[in-house]
């Protein structure tokens, strides 16, 4: 500790003796700074020895730290508010004094960009500081100076230490993405990754397509306030930054809340405090980006930047590569006419749902549907309306399911949807809407209108069947029951 016998500063003038403030109490955590601020305290006779950051001229000085022998944190009264944000921008030391000793004293920390802190000392109530006036405008800078270069040292250390503990996270990345294959497994790599970077728990992948200029989230941490699933659209910040191709990297973004849409329209509204967008520009221009939010500012320095954007030049090509396969895959479960799935598709996930209903209990529903006398329409029509028959109607049924419910081409003018933990009731109900749906109104197509009606038959499992194959064999009898009994209506089946 500094005392001013063995200080440099002497000599200097004091005033006759008077008793001395009390030890501070102990902290749990000291550091080099409360070190340093303790021998500010103690040589200059003052009750605190505080660092305040006063960079906003609009708002209140934050208290950063402080050492005082209260157990208290200081609370400034308007004067040494005033004094400290003097301080801070007119960048002198300022001394609250009716005479030649002081009772408070501020001076401003030396700073290389905008922040504006500031080294204050008050004297114990009723009592003045141990130095005079003149003495304190020519050492209490000498101080701030020696405390911001241990800030900037400190600084330094933990950004040292903070890119030793990033150049590992990207080497680990870049391992785990040769051996991922699942979107799932690399969006969960990328998404942590990008969190331990920036300090914050809100991240996604986005995937975006630059041909429909849309996007939609692949991958977000859970408890994120988006979804997977999500869409993304070209006005909103995640849309403009890839449409742009350029980074977004907003550190304090409190004031953008309103009115300010991250990912597209539909998002809850939520508190938003620091934000960077980084975009995937893969071989064609840009399939995605990693979007990183946080409910408070977080400082983005250059350096955080530069490893998120080499996070995202390492994750696009694993991207590209698991993407294609899901698209081949997807294609070849996919009827290409409809655009439902196809039947491969369908006996896998009828499968499976039999499987979970018997794993989780409840029960599953599947409804056969068959366009009414669509032989009648080819042959008047042709078989280019006839396709656009079938289209039309795949379009209805996929617009009333749900996203968890499947919807398939079976073969010809057959189609099926498969409906988990849904029961007879909700099947029938569902079923009687699209049958109103479909035959409700005639079809436009070609400047004609065409009439179009379907059956459908509706079979539960485990209720009305014992397996997979009695289940789409009831459902089966059921649609042709209501075929025998005059088209255009819903029938039931089971055991």
């Amino acid at each position: 500790m500094m005392t001013p016998s063995n200080s440099p500063m002497q000599p200097l003038a004091t005033r006759s003796p008077r008793p001395r403030s009390p030890e501070p109490p102990p902290s749990a955590e000291r550091t080099p700074t409360t070190d340093l601020l303790s021998d500010v305290r103690e040589l200059l006779g003052g009750v605190q020895a505080s660092l305040w950051d006063a960079t906003d001229p609009n708002v209140a000085p934050v208290l950063l730290e402080c050492v005082s022998a209260d157990t208290v944190p200081p609370e400034l009264d308007e004067k040494s508010v005033g004094l400290i944000m003097w301080a801070a921008h007119q960048k002198a030391g300022e001394m609250c004094t009716d005479g030649e000793w002081v009772s408070f004293a501020a001076a401003p920390l030396p700073s290389q960009n905008a922040t504006r802190h500031v080294l204050a000392v008050a004297a114990p109530e009723r009592m003045e500081l141990q130095l005079p006036r003149e003495q304190l405008r020519k050492w209490l800078p000498r101080l701030a100076r020696r405390l911001a270069t241990l800030r900037s040292l400190l600084e330094a250390q933990a950004t040292a230490s903070q890119g030793e503990r990033n150049a590992d996270l990207l080497l680990l990345t870049a391992t785990q993405l040769q051996d991922q294959r699942s979107i799932g497994d690399l969006g969960a790599s990328l998404c942590t990754a990008a969190a331990h970077m920036m300090g914050t728990k809100r991240v996604a992948l986005v995937r975006w397509n630059p041909a429909r200029t849309s996007g939609e989230v692949a991958y977000s941490i859970r408890g994120h306030i988006v979804p997977t699933g999500s869409v993304v659209t070209p006005e909103s910040q995640v849309g403009a930054a890839c449409v742009g191709d350029y980074p977004v990297l907003i550190a304090d973004a409190r004031d953008r809340t309103r009115g300010f849409i991250v990912f597209g329209g539909d998002e809850a509204q939520h508190a938003l405090g620091a934000l960077a967008i980084i975009p995937l520009r893969g071989m064609e221009g840009v399939i995605g980006a990693l979007v990183m939010e946080s409910e408070a500012p977080i400082p983005i320095t250059p350096t955080i930047a530069k490893n998120l954007r080499l996070l995202g030049v390492m994750a696009t090509h694993a991207l590209e590569t698991v993407w294609e396969i899901e698209e081949i895959n997807q294609r070849a479960r996919t009827d290409p006419l409809t655009g439902l799935a196809n039947r491969q598709q369908f006996e896998e996930r009828l499968s499976r749902i039999v499987m979970e209903t018997d794993r989780f209990g409840g029960s599953s529903t599947l409804v056969i549907i068959d366009i009414d006398r669509f032989k009648q329409v080819n042959d008047t029509y042709g078989h280019q309306t006839g396709d656009d028959v079938l289209k039309k109607v795949a379009a209805l049924l996929q617009e009333g399911v749900r996203n968890v419910d499947l919807c398939a081409r079976y073969g010809g003018e057959e189609m099926a949807l498969l409906l988990p933990q849904t029961d007879l009731v909700g099947g029938c109900q569902l079923a009687e809407r699209l049958r109103s749906a479909v035959g409700d109104r005639p079809f436009v197509i070609g400047g004609r209108e065409i009439s179009v009606t379907i059956s459908l038959g509706v079979a539960t499992y485990p209720e009305g069947a014992r397996d997979r194959d009695e289940l789409f064999s009831a459902a089966d009898k059921a649609l042709y029951g209501a075929k025998r009994a005059g088209r255009n209506q819903v029938a039931t089946g089971g055991l």
